[in-house]
C-alpha cells in the first residue's frame, strides 16, 4: 500500500532540501534538526513475507512515514516468491529493494554472496536513542544473523523457542508431575497410555518434510547431538541414537497411527481438536492453541520448557529478521526504519492491536499494557523471556544448503518413525546422504 505526502509537506520538504544541502538524498543526519527528518522525501522500498511481522508494517508505517518524512512502499509476497525476487535483484546489483525480509536459516546463503549490508557501524554511529532496542536483544536472537566475521547482518523482528504444550486438565486428573525432562515426556506418555487415557499421549511432526525438520534436530540437541559440526556430519553419533531412539519411540508408540506423515498443520488441528495430551513444537504455537475461536483445549493446556541428558533445553527455533540490501542506494534511511519496525513503540502498538504477543525484546513483558492485554494466556506470556533467553542456534545447519540437509535428514527419521527402518539404520543413511550433500557444495 502506499501512502502520499499532503501537498503541503511535499513543498516543505522540496524548500528544506535546497537549503540543508547535500547528503542522501540531499540531506545528512548531522545537518538536519531533527536527525528523524534527515531523509525526508526519501521513497524506500521494503520487500517482505506475508504474515503478523508484515502486518505491523501494514498497519503502523504511517506514523513512520509521519516521524522522519520518509515515504515507504512495501510489497508483500509468498516465502519462495519474496527469496526469489531478493536473489534476483541482489545478482543483478539493482539496488531495487533497500530494505529486506529474511528467515534467519536464509542468512548462510545470503552472507556467502555478500547480499546484505553489515550493521555495526550504523549501530554504533547512527541509532535513535528511542527506536534503537538491539542492545536488549538475548544474544541468543541475535547469533543466527551475524556472519563469520562476527559482524550482525540483519534485526531479528520474531522468533520462537521449542516448548512442551501439555494438557493441564489431564495431568491434574491423572496425577501426573509436569514433564521438565525429555525423559519425563517418555514416563509421562506411557503412564497416560497405561491409564486408558481416551488421547493419544503425544502428537508431534513426523513427517518426512523439511518442515519438521526443526522438531527432530531441536528434540536431539537437548542431548548434545546435531547434524553438522562446522561441516562434519555427526548424524551417526551415540548422542543422535540416544536422541532419535527416544524421540522415535515417542512418537511411534505413543502418537497418532499415522504420526509418520503429520506436518504442522494436521498436529495443530489434533491438539485443538483436544485430540492429544502433549505437543513439543515451536512457542507460536501455545497462543493458537489457547485461542477460543479455533481451540477446543483453550483453557486447558499449560506450557514449560525443556532439557535433556545433555543438558540443553530442546529447541525449535524460528526468526525472522530485517536487513538492507548491499546494492541499496539509501542505507541510512534504511537502518532508521529498521530501528522504528523493532523499536517499543511499534511493539506496544502490536500488542494493543492484538497482532501478536511474542516479541525479541523483553522489555515489552513488563509493560503494564502488556500485562493486562494478555492475562488471559498469562500462564504462556509469563514465560515468554525466559523461553527466548532459552533458544540456541547451535543445533541448526547453518549453510546455504540447509534444506537439503534438512530433507536427507527428516526423510530418514520418518521412515524410522513409519517402522519401516530402525533408528540405526536411518541414521546410518542420513550420515552418507548428507556427506554427499557437503562434499558437493
Amino acid at each position: 500500500m502506499l501512502r502520499k505526502l499532503p501537498a503541503i509537506l511535499i513543498t516543505l520538504l522540496a524548500l528544506t532540501a535546497l537549503l540543508v544541502g547535500c547528503g542522501e538524498k540531499g540531506k545528512t543526519q548531522e545537518n538536519s534538526a531533527d536527525p528523524r527528518k534527515a531523509f525526508a522525501g526519501t521513497t524506500l522500498k521494503v520487500l517482505l513475507k506475508t504474515g503478523y511481522e508484515a502486518e505491523a508494517i501494514k498497519q503502523f508505517v504511517g506514523d513512520f512515514e509521519q516521524a522522519t518524512g520518509i515515504k515507504v512502499e512495501y510489497e508483500i509476497y509468498d516465502e519462495p516468491t519474496m527469496r526469489n525476487k531478493f536473489i534476483l535483484d541482489s545478482t543483478s546489483q539493482t539496488g531495487a529493494y533497500d530494505v529486506v525480509a529474511t528467515q534467519f536459516w536464509y542468512m548462510p546463503e545470503y552472507l556467502r554472496a555478500g547480499w546484505l549490508e553489515p550493521l555495526d557501524s550504523y549501530i554504533a554511529e547512527k541509532s535513535d536513542a528511542a527506536w534503537s532496542s538491539v542492545r536488549h536483544i538475548p544474544q541468543g536472537l541475535l547469533a543466527p544473523y551475524k556472519g563469520s566475521d562476527g559482524k550482525l547482518y540483519a534485526l531479528p523482528v520474531s522468533a520462537s523457542g521449542g516448548v512442551l504444550i501439555y494438557r493441564k486438565d489431564i495431568f491434574e486428573q491423572y496425577k501426573i508431575p509436569v514433564p521438565q525432562t525429555t525423559e519425563d515426556v517418555l514416563a509421562a506418555a506411557k503412564s497416560l497410555k497405561a491409564a486408558g487415557v481416551n488421547v493419544y499421549p503425544f502428537v508431534g511432526r513426523g513427517d518426512p518434510s523439511s518442515a519438521s525438520f526443526g522438531t527432530s534436530a531441536g528434540w536431539a540437541w537437548a542431548y548434545g547431538a546435531k547434524v553438522l559440526d562446522g561441516e562434519r556430519v555427526t548424524i551417526n553419533t551415540p548422542e543422535m541414537k540416544h536422541a532419535m531412539g527416544d524421540f522415535v519411540q515417542l512418537l511411534r508408540q505413543y502418537g497418532p497411527p499415522n504420526q509418520a506423515v503429520i506436518g504442522w498443520d494436521v498436529m495443530s488441528e489434533l491438539f485443538r481438536q483436544g485430540k492429544a495430551a502433549m505437543n513439543f513444537d515451536m512457542s507460536g504455537f501455545p497462543s493458537v492453541y489457547a485461542n477460543k475461536e479455533v481451540s477446543s483445549v483453550a483453557d486447558k493446556i499449560g506450557v514449560t520448557l525443556l532439557k535433556g541428558p545433555g543438558g540443553k533445553y530442546a529447541q525449535w527455533m524460528y526468526s525472522e529478521g530485517l536487513g538492507i540490501s548491499r546494492y541499496s542506494k539509501n542505507k541510512e534511511a534504511a537502518w532508521l526504519f529498521i530501528q522504528w519496525r523493532t523499536s517499543l513503540d511499534v511493539a506496544k502498538k502490536e500488542f494493543e492491536a492484538g497482532v501478536r504477543y511474542d516479541f525479541v525484546d523483553p522489555r515489552v513483558y513488563e509493560v503494564p499494557e502488556y500485562k493486562e492485554k494478555t492475562k488471559s494466556i498469562e500462564f504462556f506470556t509469563s514465560q515468554l523471556p525466559e523461553i527466548l533467553a532459552s533458544v540456541d542456534a547451535t543445533y541448526w545447519p547453518s549453510i546455504p544448503e540447509f534444506e537439503q540437509v534438512a530433507q536427507a535428514f527428516q526423510k530418514e527419521i520418518s521412515a524410522a518413525i513409519a517402522g519401516s527402518k530402525t533408528v540405526d539404520q536411518a541414521l546410518a543413511i542420513a550420515q552418507n546422504e548428507v556427506e554427499k550433500i557437503i562434499t558437493k557444495k
